[in-house]
């Protein structure tokens, strides 16, 4: 049958009459064959405009960066920190804004040599987290939600530039000469418009754990922005989601000069005792309280208040200082 504006000539509607008239076909056979066609359905609303290899590549690229993130502000914070993608979800713009909390933490970087923005947004208390453990605190969130201070936001900004050569080196297969640039940092999401409410974007949401705390951080990355090498995102360095074995080498090497560089606490635990309460408030200077341990005995060696060995004091030169007599046997 015709399709659309298609206009069937006089000799194409004389042979459909013959056919019917000799019982070739029939009027059901073609308005069956009119009801097979390829249609698909199209929700204007969301339109899906990165494809799902497209989607899969940038789930590898950013899982490389959380990996590589993770490590660089552990290095920074002299605490363990650990992210992992959580979810990759295809929304328009005024959805993800819709999403945010108020106040939030919002910062805006241009990807040269391309054209427009993407953002990162953090909760607040993920913000303060890191702020608080750059300045020396235990890096705990403050129960209520606030506004990051002018010192704070300058602070928030040099830990995630330094992070932007992370994101650099993930993104490097896709574009080799990309150059990350910070635009603004806000922390009312009403101020921030990086494209238009009805573009789709590809939002990136990672959970992050900062020693003992949790939080986390998303991507927004808009179309329009990264269409331009929608069309290097291809499988030729992506197999299942991973990169190839030559490929992730250097990542490795990278990761290892990084831990290697990070600093942990290490103490030798003398003794304990159990004393009165009575006695601990008459306790003054000069005092000696008796330990249980021996001079002779090895004691427990921590790593960050973690029992990894076991070791004799004693001095070396002029200091004080422990020898390892044996290894904490973990399994």
């Amino acid at each position: 049958m015709a399709k659309g504006s298609e206009v069937l000539s006089q000799n194409q509607i004389d042979s459909l009459l013959s056919a019917i008239d000799s019982g070739s076909t029939t009027v059901q056979n073609m308005q069956e064959k009119g009801q097979t066609s390829d249609v698909r359905l199209y929700d204007f609303r969301h339109p899906s405009k990165f494809s799902r290899e497209h989607s899969q590549t940038l789930l590898a690229v950013h899982e490389i960066f959380g990996r590589l993130l993770g490590t660089q502000l552990t290095t920074q914070m002299r605490l363990p920190v650990q992210m992992e993608v959580a979810s990759v979800d295809q929304l328009t713009y005024d959805e993800f804004m819709r999403s945010i909390t108020n106040p939030t933490v919002v910062m805006i970087y241009r990807l040269l040599p391309l054209e427009g923005t993407i953002l990162f947004e953090f909760t607040p208390g993920t913000a303060i987290s890191i702020i608080e453990r750059l300045l020396g605190g235990p890096g705990r969130a403050g129960a209520r939600p606030r506004e990051l201070t002018d010192i704070e936001q300058t602070l928030m900004s040099n830990v995630f530039n330094k992070g932007m050569v992370s994101f650099k080196e993930a993104w490097k297969h896709i574009l080799p000469n990309l150059e990350p640039v910070i635009q603004a940092l806000e922390t009312n999401p009403r101020f921030v418009q990086i494209c238009a409410s009805s573009d789709s974007v590809l939002v990136i949401s990672y959970e992050m754990k900062l020693g003992e705390s949790t939080g986390s951080m998303r991507i927004c990355l808009p179309y329009p922005t990264i269409e331009p090498v929608l069309a290097n995102m291809h499988r030729q360095f992506f197999m299942s989601g991973q990169l190839r074995k030559e490929e992730l080498q250097p990542l490795s090497e990278e990761v290892k000069r990084t831990m290697e560089q990070v600093e942990v606490k290490v103490a030798l635990l003398l003794g304990y005792t159990d004393i009165t309460v009575r006695d601990l408030i008459g306790l003054q200077v000069g005092d000696v309280i008796q330990l249980g341990s021996q001079p002779a005995d090895s004691l427990p060696l921590t790593v960050e208040q973690t029992c990894k060995f076991h070791a004799r004091p004693g001095t070396l030169g002029r200091q004080m200082a422990a020898q390892i007599t044996a290894i904490v046997d973990e399994g």
